[in-house]
């Protein structure tokens, strides 16, 4: 498993340069496993997450990386809206199908 620092990705790049960063890490390294540390991010944007979270279950599904893809070091806030956009994004994907 590798250890993602979202406050890496985001320092210094847009949002949506930073989440792109990110899909490209996820697809190359999903079946490692991949952990998503949160500590020191005050917030995490929707456009952040459109590009990374929300364009990786688009593309491969989230039957691809339940189970793959770990959080840490999340505020309970940060945790529900995670949860909260990816239920949005399964339900935009599903009405499509």
């Amino acid at each position: 498993m590798i250890t993602i620092y979202l406050k890496d990705l985001m320092d210094g790049r847009t949002y949506p340069a930073a989440g792109a960063l990110l899909y490209d890490i996820l697809v190359q390294k999903i079946d490692d496993g991949v952990m998503l540390n949160a500590k020191n991010v005050a917030s995490i944007p929707s456009m952040f997450l459109n590009m990374s979270i929300g364009k990786f279950i688009e593309d491969y599904g989230y039957d691809r990386m339940k189970g793959k893809v770990s959080f840490s070091n999340m505020t309970k806030v940060q945790g529900d809206m995670i949860k909260k956009y990816i239920s949005s994004v399964l339900e935009r994907i599903s009405c499509c199908i």
